[in-house]
């Protein structure tokens, strides 16, 4: 398989994108200037895989590919993350760092989400393009690089370039050539192609017997709009591949609304262009019904979404999609740190919160997954960036509520939403986010690696209304103890305390980290669905001699011949 074969789907709005890559890449020559490429798309169309594609099929496959979040990377770091600095350019400066663009000489460099670009990096990175020359902050010479550029956004940068929020200069320089990606709801016929994919993949992952889609799964699938597109299916397909039991996967294994309940949500709804008046109408409609909903249930993102009729899933998309927060004060859509007051924002004002109305304590099993990304001398912050992006929405993708978010790491809780099976969510969440990290191409600036620690267990926990919280004390030793575990682990493992592996041990294959010792942490090897162990032996039957005899006395008929289905 090529790697454009790699953009699966049978549509002729993804065969049109695999005929254009085709196109581009069979005109470029090696040695010559390559042109700017713009890649246009919604949130999870896919457009870093398109990137990697063009880069593996262009005349630079074998330079390095650098990828690079410019919406992730503080504002006051990024600078010096793209053109390098010298030493002593800057407090903790202690010695002198290639730039990403440097880095990436000789190959290609990606610079996802462009349209965040800070306005002063704008005209530095056009000067860079015209000129083909970077400048390390401190230093006083220009230093030559030769590199593809690549971009990427899911906002209309013509627009934004005509209000005046990205420079129009760069804009032409960077869309010379463009590659629109379609959203999944245009791809309709290639939803189930890409489930299929990515169900077969995640078993072949797992080391788990092969799943197919049950017919009433399959409509399912078609019916939901897929507002987080390639991105959202294949999340919520690898979490049904691990929780769901048996080989047939079912609608309501998904966790999908039901089509008429999609239909008639505000979210599902098929959006007009958002910078048209009627798509500014629309999201503010959205946004209002979503914040009220989230204020009506004390901010409990499953209540919330029953109320809309839409799945936990799509709702968290949206609440990050507006970077609606509790105290609804910050929104992609409202104008930075003191505006002038507006509408909306009067509209979307919090009221008072109600004065709390005492507190109550229970006791709950929870689970709780520390992932820390193991940062060697060469690496560069922006690498643990990229890397935590995709874990939190891995961890969300199985129900997990971030309850520490770092630059090198993060803390996600299971079983705060009652009903959850915390401590097999938070392991197969686990699994997958190490798998993610594992398919991420390494590249730019180094390798890393990640470590995951696994701690489960009952707690006590108070609540207020509808919000759950770990008690103070139970927290301060809960992440003590993945600390711990974490100075034991090897990169890349995943490894659980005693009281996890008691609670998994069933179905999940663990090893003492220190053999010979009395074990207090264990290094996850496998998961195995279908076992019923007990210490890896087969548990006998105990006070069943009637239902034995009753076997018996079946298969004796049946091998007379009088056996019945």
């Amino acid at each position: 398989m090529s790697a454009v074969d790699q953009l699966l789907g049978t549509s002729a709005a993804i065969a049109g994108v695999r005929e254009q890559v085709r196109q581009l890449v069979g005109r470029s020559q090696p040695g010559r200037r390559l042109p700017p490429i713009l890649l246009e798309g919604e949130t999870g169309t896919g457009k870093g895989l398109l990137a990697g594609v063009i880069h593996r099929e262009g005349p630079r496959r074998d330079g390095p590919f650098v990828d690079v979040n410019c919406a992730a990377i503080p504002e006051a770091l990024l600078e010096a993350e793209l053109f390098g600095f010298e030493r002593g350019a800057f407090t903790d400066a202690r010695q002198a760092k290639p730039g990403l663009f440097q880095t990436a000489h000789g190959g290609t460099i990606f610079l996802d989400e462009i349209g965040l670009l800070p306005s002063a990096l704008q005209a530095k990175l056009l000067k860079v393009i015209e000129e083909r020359l970077v400048r390390r902050l401190g230093s006083t010479r220009t230093e030559p690089v030769d590199v593809w550029i690549l971009t990427a956004t899911n906002e209309n940068l013509r627009r934004l370039a005509a209000a005046g929020r990205f420079r129009e200069d760069l804009y032409h320089r960077l869309a010379v050539l463009t590659i629109q990606l379609p959203p999944l709801r245009e791809r309709a016929e290639d939803v189930l192609v890409l489930a299929q994919h990515f169900l077969a993949r995640a078993c072949a992952d797992y080391g788990l017997p092969a799943k197919t889609l049950a017919p009433e799964a399959r409509q399912a699938l078609a019916a939901y709009a897929w507002p987080g597109n390639v991105r959202e299916l294949s999340n919520v397909i690898e979490r049904v591949a691990l929780l769901a039991p048996g080989a047939l996967v079912t609608a309501e294994s998904l966790g999908l609304p039901s089509s008429a309940t999609a239909a008639s949500s505000p979210a599902a709804a098929v959006e007009p262009d958002a910078e048209s008046p009627l798509g500014e109408m629309v999201e503010t409609i959205e946004r209002r019904r979503i914040l009220d909903a989230l204020q009506a249930t004390q901010w409990n993102i499953s209540q919330a979404a029953e109320r809309l009729g839409i799945s936990r899933n799509k709702m968290r998309y949206r609440v990050e999609r507006y970077g609606l927060r509790p105290d609804a004060r910050s929104s992609r859509r409202v104008p930075k740190p003191h505006p002038e007051p507006t509408e909306e924002v009067a509209a979307v004002a919090p009221p008072a919160a109600p004065a709390p109305t005492g507190v109550r304590w229970e006791r709950r099993l929870l689970a709780f997954v520390r992932a820390a990304v193991v940062m060697p001398p060469a690496a560069v912050w922006v690498d643990g960036s990229r890397q935590l992006e995709t874990l939190v929405e891995k961890a969300r993708s199985f129900g997990a509520r971030v309850e520490e978010l770092g630059a090198t790491g993060m803390v996600a809780a299971f079983g705060f939403e009652e009903g959850e099976d915390a401590p097999m969510r938070a392991v197969l969440s686990a699994m997958a986010m190490l798998k993610a990290v594992e398919r991420i191409p390494r590249g730019g600036s180094g390798t890393f690696a990640m470590v995951f620690t696994l701690h489960a267990g009952e707690f006590t926990v108070g609540q207020i209304g509808d919000t759950t919280q770990l008690e103070g004390e139970a927290r301060r030793q809960v992440w003590k103890l993945l600390e711990e575990l974490y100075v034991d682990a090897s990169p890349n493992t995943i490894v659980a305390s005693r009281a996890a592996r008691s609670l998994l041990r069933r179905q999940f294959e663990f090893v003492p980290l220190a053999p010979g010792a009395p074990p207090r942490s264990y290094r996850l090897l496998g998961y195995e669905p279908t076992r019923f162990a007990t210490d890896g032996h087969v548990a006998p039957f105990v006070g069943r001699a009637h239902e034995l005899d009753l076997l018996r006395a079946s298969f004796d008929a049946a091998a007379k011949g009088h056996g019945q289905i």
